[in-house]
Formats: C-alpha cells, sequence, structure tokens
C-alpha cells in the first residue's frame, strides 16, 4: 500500500469517526423545553383518551357487548393517532433543529405532524408488505425443495442462502427502513422518494447506519440508566424522610399496597399525591431517552443521505411502475372489452350498405322508346331497333 493510499484511508477512518461522534450532539435534545412539552402533553392526551374510552366501552358493556367494542375500537385508534402525531410532532421539531432550519412553533410542528403522518404510515405498510413478500418467496424455495430426491440437494443450497438474505432483510428493516423512515417524511420526502432512498441506504451503506444506531442506542441507555440511577436514589431519600414525617415505618411493598389503596394514611388524598408523583417521575425518566432517539435517527438520516445518488435507482423504480401502470391499464382494458355488452345489429344496415355503390354510380341508359335497357356502344336498341344515335 502506497502512502498516498494509507493517507486516504487515514483521512477516511478520521471522516468517519468524526460523523460518529456527531451523535454526541443528541444529548442537546434534552436541553429543550419545545420537544419535552409535546411528548408529555401527548403521553398525558393519551393516557386521558384511552381511560375515557375505556370507561364508556365498560359501561356499554353491561348493555350491548357490540356497542363496548365498536367504542373500545375506537378508543384504541384515537389513542394510536394522538401518540403517532405526538411523536412525528417531536420529531419534526427536532429534525428542524438537526438541519438548520428555522425553528416552528409548537402548533406548526403539532399542523405539520397531522399532515404528513399518512406518509409515514404509507412508508411502514410499503415496508411490511416488502417483508411479506420476501417470506413468501422464501417459502416458495423451501416449498420446490419437496421434490423427492432433489429436494435435500436444493435445500443444503437454499438453506445458507436463505438464512443470509433473512439476516440481510431483518437488520435492514430494523435498523435502516423502521427508523431512519420517520426522519424521511420529516425532512419533507415524498413517499416513493423515501422508499428509494432508503433501498440505496441498505445497498450501498448498510454497515455505516447499523453501526451509528448500535453507538445512539448505547448513548440512549447510557442516559435512561443515569435518570434512572437519580430518580433511584432520590427516591430512597424522599421514602426515608416520609416515613419519619409522615409516621410510615418503610416504604415496603405492603406499605405502598396500602398507600394505593387509600389505607395508608386514612387519606385518600395521599394516593393521589402518589399516583401524580408518579407519572411525573415517570415522564422525567422515560423522555429524555426518547428525545435522545429522535434526534439520534434524525442526525443519522443526514449523515447516511450525505452525497447519496439514487437518481439512477428513483428512475429505474419509475421506469417499472410505469410499466406497471401500463399492464394494468392494458389487463383494465381488455377486461372491460370481454364484457362489454354487443351492440345489436340494425337489419336495415346490411340493405344500405348493398344499395350504397349502386346509388352513388352513373344512371343506367334506357332506350327513349321502349326504355329497355342499352349500352353506351350500341347504335341501335336490341327491342325495338330504335336509332340510339
Amino acid at each position: 500500500m502506497s502512502s498516498t493510499d494509507a493517507t486516504a484511508q487515514s483521512s477516511s477512518m478520521k471522516n468517519q469517526i468524526g460523523r460518529a461522534s456527531s451523535l454526541l450532539d443528541a444529548l442537546d435534545a434534552v436541553s429543550k423545553w419545545q420537544p419535552f412539552v409535546i411528548l408529555s402533553v401527548t403521553f398525558l392526551a393519551s393516557l386521558l383518551i384511552a381511560a375515557l374510552f375505556g370507561a364508556v366501552a365498560a359501561a356499554f358493556a353491561n348493555t350491548s357487548g357490540v356497542l363496548a367494542a365498536i367504542t373500545g375500537f375506537v378508543g384504541f385508534i384515537a389513542t394510536i393517532s394522538v401518540s403517532i402525531i405526538g411523536f412525528n410532532a417531536t420529531g419534526i421539531w427536532l429534525s428542524d433543529e438537526v438541519w438548520g432550519r428555522s425553528q416552528r412553533s409548537i402548533m406548526e410542528a403539532v399542523m405539520a405532524a397531522v399532515f404528513t403522518t399518512h406518509r409515514l404510515l404509507a412508508v411502514l405498510a410499503l415496508e411490511f408488505v416488502f417483508f411479506l413478500v420476501f417470506m413468501l418467496a422464501l417459502a416458495l424455495v423451501f416449498f420446490i425443495c419437496k421434490i423427492p430426491g432433489l429436494g435435500p440437494l436444493l435445500y443444503a443450497v437454499a438453506m445458507p442462502v436463505g438464512v443470509i438474505a433473512s439476516g440481510i432483510v431483518l437488520f435492514a428493516l430494523l435498523y435502516i427502513a423502521i427508523p431512519l423512515a420517520a426522519p424521511a417524511i420529516w425532512n419533507g420526502t415524498p413517499i416513493m422518494r423515501t422508499m428509494v432512498m432508503l433501498q440505496s441506504v441498505a445497498r450501498t451503506r448498510m454497515l455505516k447506519a447499523i453501526v451509528m444506531m448500535v453507538l445512539l442506542g448505547l448513548l440512549t441507555f447510557m442516559v435512561i440508566g443515569f435518570v434512572s440511577a437519580v430518580l433511584v436514589f432520590g427516591s430512597m431519600v424522599v421514602a426515608a424522610l416520609s416515613a419519619a414525617v409522615l409516621g410510615v415505618s418503610s416504604f415496603g411493598m405492603g406499605n405502598i399496597t396500602q398507600l394505593f389503596s387509600g389505607r395508608g394514611f386514612g387519606m385518600d388524598g395521599y394516593t393521589y399525591a402518589v399516583g401524580f408523583g408518579v407519572a411525573c417521575l415517570f415522564l422525567i425518566g422515560s423522555i429524555p431517552g426518547v428525545l435522545i432517539a429522535l434526534r439520534g435517527f434524525s442526525i443519522i438520516y443526514r449523515e447516511v443521505s450525505d452525497n447519496l445518488n439514487f437518481e439512477e435507482d428513483e428512475r429505474n423504480l419509475s421506469e417499472r411502475m410505469a410499466v406497471m401502470k401500463a399492464r394494468a391499464e392494458a389487463a383494465r382494458q381488455q377486461a372491460l372489452t370481454a364484457h362489454a355488452p354487443q351492440a345489436p345489429k340494425e337489419p336495415s344496415q346490411p340493405a344500405v350498405a348493398e344499395r350504397a355503390p349502386h346509388a352513388n354510380a352513373a344512371p343506367a341508359l334506357t332506350c327513349n322508346r321502349c326504355h329497355a335497357p342499352v349500352t353506351p356502344d350500341e347504335l341501335f336498341c336490341g327491342e325495338c331497333g330504335n336509332k340510339l344515335k
């Protein structure tokens, strides 16, 4: 290896390390109050909607099971919708900051999420369809391996190839397709262009994306562990002081059970106070990790899509889609032609068609005396002998 190649490889390695270190910028998401507010409101709204529809469904369960099931299903859809929109709004706000765009307000981020969530759902649905198609193709290969005699030989080749292909597909879905689909939509990328981008990343920069995803996971785990440690040690101090001041001997499981049942202090107000405090601690403990992950997804998307040339892949996909659309249109036209009713033929049409040449022909010559038909070459009438010329 020449010194020039070694220098280039060293420079490339430094660039890769520098790009990987950009994941540390994801920690800045914890210091922003806007995404914290969006996620907190999303969590509380989802919890309130689920509780409200659950109570209504429980009330309907005594009279009508159908109404209870419909109410529960509507509540489930509403809860999932609010959760997805809230997460998308948070991701859009963080994505603007990652890409250096003008920062939106909370309401602008929420409205952008409302009008772009369907894109993310469509991309996820297409990825699920792709996975189903892959599984069906693999099952078809294994079905062919059932041929007597030749089957074991085919399976000896299909098994290792299937293992490698399945591993690549699963890693591509878990580490590229699913986590990078959302940042692409947050950045305003259309559905089909997002699919092409994900395909190009999986084909050319899969290892880089997986390494950065693993590093982001370790970073998120460390932050969650630190926050959890803070909450655990803090809860120990608060439990000890509560036991001394409020007259509770310990905060063992039995006392906690009594506390939540309203019998711990003989006052129900403490039960609600503990519930509110636990909810606040859950938000404080979980939201920082979520914010770091969402911002990290945007950073990884920015890094793996940088200088990525996928115009050719997009053009090939457009051509394939055009061919499939033309074939589908041809099949539709053929089906319509085959099932179209035959128009009845009018009986007068053949007669008109037969008379048409005679109507356009020159008038027939006749004798001016006996009106017998004659030809233009005849000098005398063949019937009466009259001179014609």
